[in-house]
Formats: C-alpha cells, structure tokens, sequence
C-alpha cells in the first residue's frame, strides 16, 4: 500500500496512471461496467481526451447554433413587432376608430382598383416593364390587404368589394401619366389620413403607404423615361 501510494505522489505520469488503472479494477471487480477507470491522471492522455471532447463540443455548439437560427429570427421579429406596438395605448384599432370607416373604405376600392389597372398594363407592356408594373399591382393589392385587416380589426366586417374596376383604358403612355398622378394623390391621401386619426397603429399604416406610394410614383417616371 506505501509503495502504491508513493507511485500515485510521486511516480511518473505514466506510472500513476498504471497504478491508478489496476487499483480501479480491483476495486470494481465483481460489479457491471468494469471497463477502465473513467478518471486519467497521465496528463499528455487527458489533454488528448479533453482537445476531443472540445472538438466535439464545438461541433454541438455549431448544430445547435444553426438549429436555432431560425427561432431567433422569429424572436427578433417578434420583438420588433412588439417595440412597434405604441405602449400605453389601449383600443387601438377598435371601436374608438369607427369614425375612420368610410375613409378605409374609399381607400380600399382605390387600391383594389390601382392593382387591377397595373395589372391591365403589365400583360399590354411586356418585357422589362411588365414585371415592374406587375410588382406595383402586388404592392396595391397588399396594401387593399392590410387596410381590410385594419378595417375588420375596427368594425368586425371584412370589406372587400370585388366589383371594383380598373380605369378606362388609354394609350400605354397615357395609362402611365394617369397612374403617376394618382400615385402622388394616394400619397397625400395617406398623408391627410395620418393628421386625421388619433389611432397610433392606423397613422404608422397610413405612413408606411405614403411612402410606397411615393415609390411608386419615381417608378412610374422611371418607367415613361425608357418608353
């Protein structure tokens, strides 16, 4: 027992770990796993262990970052959303906003009506500037979207009139010169519609659809300049 105790203290690494190994098995013998013993005292062999075991944890740290990339981005749009919302607000987009009603109304039918006369000018352009005048009547159409949303939000109607029709048609660059005027009037619209309500959420709306709208007019010019 000294001798054996003297090699763990004083031994060589290897020694140790030797001497370690057999007084593990005698210890253990006669009970299930008796493989080695789990703890290493040569330190060139549990550096080893440990540079493996770190690999291997990285690896996991690796999958399990990826793993969650997708939920993180979830919790970051999450909390975008929710610093959007205006705090110490309630009612927002309620019954307070009933007296918005025919202003959401007329702005509906004139979105749903810009979407279906760009759509009507995207299949008679072709080429480039179809797929740009396609991409403003998906823009008016999400925007006739969030507007009924807002709009069932308040009233608990959905609000969709699909007889809404397109404006007479007119010569290609007439259509255009129509379509850029009623961009800019869409935008002072929403701009009006944002002075006017006292509802946080409905002016952020209106905002953000003042400046497409306004987009859409530079891309309307754009347009007419490579006619």
């Amino acid at each position: 027992m000294d001798e054996t105790m003297e090699t763990l203290t004083q031994g060589t690494p290897e020694e140790r770990d030797e001497v370690f190994q057999r007084v593990w098995k005698r210890v253990m013998e006669g009970r299930p796993d008796t493989g080695g013993s789990p703890i290493v005292l040569n330190e060139d062999r549990m550096a080893e262990e440990t540079e493996a075991h770190g690999s291997l944890q990285g690896e996991e740290e690796t999958v399990r970052e990826t793993a969650l990339q997708p939920l993180a981005g979830r919790r970051a749009q999450e909390e975008r959303c929710r610093s959007d919302f205006p705090g110490g607000q309630a009612g927002v987009l309620g019954e307070n906003c009933m007296d918005c009603v025919p202003m959401l109304q007329e702005m509906i039918r004139h979105e749903l009506a810009d979407w279906r006369e760009y759509q009507a000018l995207a299949r008679r352009a072709g080429g480039p500037a179809a797929k740009s005048l396609q991409a403003l009547a998906n823009d008016e159409k999400r925007h006739a979207k969030r507007l009924s949303a807002a709009y069932f939000l308040i009233s608990g109607v959905r609000y969709w009139p699909e007889g809404e029709r397109a404006a007479p048609p007119v010569s290609y660059l007439g259509a255009l010169r129509r379509r850029f005027g009623e961009e800019q009037a869409g935008m002072a619209s929403y701009l009006a519609g944002a002075e006017a309500t006292s509802d946080p959420c409905l002016r952020q709306l209106f905002l953000e659809h003042a400046r497409d709208e306004w987009d859409h007019a530079c891309r309307i010019r754009s347009l007419v300049e490579q006619a």
